[in-house]
């Protein structure tokens, strides 16, 4: 009889041709277990950078198999187990995420070897809202390295390759369902590079929460599209986890659920059926509040029926500035899982980045496809103010069932190019290009104020003395023109003429307005900005810092004046050791503030943030405040508990918090007093508090203190030197960049004043 055999290297081939890479071949595996009605999936590394000691273990609480599941479904390449039926897992009805059979070849591109131990769920049927328990376990071993030694397939029963038997359950026993895993040894080892590389893949593998979830109350000026997006074809359902551990575990990085920090907010939603489009723009408060001509924009427009997938998708912008690297992007999911390139750094499928280098002095042409007629009128120059993708941080999402144009790449990084997804990248592009011309809209009657304005001030700055600063002047002369004004009204309406009161009261208006505008020049700032004033503001400390060295080597000096005429005395010996001591704590000092500096100022310091340990940061600042804290008598008490951390944060930003904070609380604190601080976490929010005695903060006018430039110190301190009014303008920046607040509050009853911080820990 004459037949087809199979080439055992079938399995080489296939793997590296299916799975592109060792992050593709975990996400199948991971896939796997949610289309078996996991609710937890837990991908554990051990030894990865030793590809010989190296495993990784999948483990999964979901519907598990059976003898004839593994034989039918694992074993059996290309199988139709996902195309049957209709198409959805057994018990929670979730969209199947794989169809074509091929997924545990990742298992063969991960290792050598593969050990498999799963039990069954025991009569699980649809609509169940957990999984029964199970009632056998299957153990088997897949040995791809004896397979390969083999010529075909046909050989393997043989072999002792492949091993399998069934483990029926005592009576009584008690077993959760659910597979494991367990890939070993590593096909290779895992390079720093290979693992950098899966982690940041790992926290995008799923949407942040903030993409799909429920956005805080009033965060945007007008309503969206959805309350939460859709983001899978299911039933119902649990919910699904993903949990990285050993080697694998994901670092604490700033993924932004705090929506605050967006200056626009988009969403749009198109359903193939019935070829309806919706997208909905708005501003966030603070955009509105910062451009009050800014306004967000709707529309609905009708498309040919299946002229494209189903999807939605949710879009934040940052004006000005741009998200944390690990998170910007608009990336694609299918079934909530990512799919890769799109969104990635070094891709560019929406065409943002390549606009951003060439922009030009045009219109944005995209947005005549809107069919709306109170589209915002084009501005010409509007392409100038084009961002990146790093401005963006979105999440597109798409079902399988209602995207049939869009094919997945045999690797898996991608979908076939075709005009189903040119559909999707045109709209979504359509939709950032919406909030650019909506952003320049609002900005543009503020930047022709602006430039008039930087024209007046040019004129006062002509006129101001070396005394006198130009917005001192301006200030000046704008309320006095004002008080003259009102002068003239207030005898107009006691002669009776209240023509001439009318008159005059105008023209009072524009110079009450320039004193009011001055007045509120310092908002938040850009990023830059921010980071470039923590780095003047913790340089400034060490300055400080250096000068109480000096202080402190000036005494030194003496001592060892003191000890030259009594070299011979056995005075001479004490008084050499008391400089010699002295003189090692000045070192251990200067080390101290430099490895702050470094660790606060370098690269590492700033590449991501983490959960920082609040009491231990708190410590690391103390030092900078340790000499004159002692030459006055001040006690400081740290009462942060140790356990307490942070949400994720630079080290710099919250040294830059504390320093401030201690900064100010030291000049103010009157000899022999006392500094205290501490912290609770209550309802998802981190608060910390900076008591002191000594000066007191009129808590109804202690806004002001937080503007740029407002120097709270009068004289400068011999060891502190004069304040540059930044401090609380730059702890502001940093607190309000996590969506919190901060603010002088009503002091315990032992300390004249507090001030208070508060960040959530979301």
């Amino acid at each position: 009889m004459v037949a087809f055999t199979v080439d055992t290297k079938l399995f080489q081939e296939l793997g590296e041709l299916l799975v592109a890479k060792e992050s593709t071949a975990l996400t199948e595996l991971i896939k796997n277990s949610y289309d078996a009605d996991a609710t937890l999936v837990t991908v554990h590394g051990t030894n990865l950078k030793d590809g010989v000691n190296g495993s990784i273990i999948v483990t999964d609480d979901g519907s598990g198999m059976t003898q004839t599941d593994f034989e039918q479904g694992f074993l059996r390449i290309a199988g139709r187990t996902k195309v049957a039926s209709d198409r959805r897992s057994i018990v929670f009805g979730r969209r199947f995420t794989g169809e074509k059979g091929v997924g545990r070849l990742a298992a063969h591109k991960l290792a050598k070897r593969l050990a498999i131990r799963s039990s069954k769920s025991q009569g699980a049927k649809r609509g169940d809202v957990e999984l029964p328990e199970a009632v056998e376990t299957v153990v088997a071993s897949i040995d791809w390295d004896a397979i390969e030694e083999l010529e075909t397939l046909d050989q393997v029963p043989e072999s002792n390759a492949v091993l399998v038997k069934v483990e029926k359950l005592r009576k009584g026993q008690v077993t959760p369902s659910g597979t494991a895993l367990l890939m070993t040894p590593l096909r290779r080892a895992w390079t720093q590079r290979t693992i950098d590389s899966f982690l940041q893949e790992a926290v995008t593998l799923a949407p942040t929460p903030v993409l799909w979830d429920k956005l805080p109350e009033d965060i945007v000026t007008e309503p969206l599209l959805f309350q939460t997006v859709p983001v899978r074809d299911q039933l119902n359902d649990p919910g699904f986890r993903i949990q990285f551990s050993g080697d694998l575990e994901i670092p604490d990085v700033f993924s932004p659920d705090v929506a605050q920090a967006a200056g626009w907010i988009a969403e749009v939603e198109f359903e193939r059926t019935t070829g309806l489009l919706r997208v909905a723009v708005s501003p966030t408060k603070a955009t509105h509040f910062r451009y009050k001509d800014a306004a967000g924009f709707r529309f609905e427009q009708r498309l040919p029926k299946e002229c494209g997938p189903t999807f939605r998708a949710r879009i934040l912008q940052r004006s000005g500035s741009v998200w944390d690297p690990v998170v910007q992007g608009i990336r694609v999911f299918m079934e909530g899982f990512r799919v890769s390139p799109y969104g990635d750094l070094t891709d560019d499928w929406l065409g943002l980045d390549r606009d951003y280098k060439s922009r030009a002095r045009r219109r944005l042409s995209s947005l005549d496809r809107i069919e709306a007629e109170n589209l915002p009128e084009a501005n010409e120059t509007e392409e100038l103010v084009l961002q990146g993708s790093s401005a963006y941080m979105g999440a597109v999402f798409l079902q399988r069932s209602s995207s049939p144009e869009l094919q997945m790449l045999v690797n898996r990084e991608g979908f076939l190019a075709g005009p189903g997804l040119d559909f999707v990248a045109d709209w979504v592009r359509v939709t950032t290009d919406l909030i650019v011309r909506l952003g320049h809209s609002s900005r543009r009657e503020v930047k022709e104020v602006q430039r008039a304005d930087r024209k007046l001030q040019e004129a006062f700055a002509k006129r101001a003395d070396v005394g006198e600063s130009p917005s001192a002047l301006r200030v000046r002369e704008s309320a006095l023109a004002a008080a003259n004004q009102l002068d003239i009204v207030q005898a107009a309406i006691k002669s009776g003429d209240l023509k001439k009161a009318a008159a005059a009261a105008k023209a009072a208006q524009p110079h009450v307005a320039d004193v009011t505008a001055l007045s509120e020049e310092f908002g938040s700032e850009a990023v830059m900005w921010r980071v470039l004033a923590s780095l003047g503001t913790e340089l400034a400390a060490f300055v400080h810092e250096i000068n109480a060295l000096a202080l402190e080597a000036k005494g030194i000096v003496a001592d060892l004046d003191d000890a030259i005429p009594d070299v011979i005395a056995p005075a001479a010996l004490s008084k050499v050791r008391r400089a010699r001591k002295n003189a090692l704590e000045l070192a251990d000092r200067i080390r101290r503030n430099a490895i702050f500096l470094v660790d606060s100022t370098s690269f590492q310091g700033r590449r991501r943030r983490s959960r920082l340990p609040l009491h231990e940061r708190f410590e690391a600042v103390v030092p900078f405040f340790a000499t004159r804290m002692k030459q006055r008598g001040i006690v400081l008490e740290n009462h942060i508990a140790t356990d307490i951390r942070t949400p994720p944060m630079f080290p710099a930003e919250l040294a830059g918090i504390f320093t401030n904070l201690v900064s100010n609380a030291v000049k103010f604190t009157q000899e022999g007093g006392r500094i205290r601080t501490h912290a609770t976490m209550t309802k998802g929010v981190l608060a910390v508090i900076v008591e002191n005695t000594g000066a007191q903060v009129d808590i109804a006018k202690s806004a002001r203190l937080f503007e740029a430039f407002h120097s709270t110190t009068e004289r400068p301190d011999a060891v502190l030197g004069q304040g540059m009014g930044m401090g609380l303008t730059i702890a502001r920046a940093f607190v309000q960049e996590y969506g919190g607040t901060i603010e002088f509050v009503k002091p315990s009853a032992e300390f004249d004043t507090a001030i208070r911080f508060e960040v959530p820990l979301r």
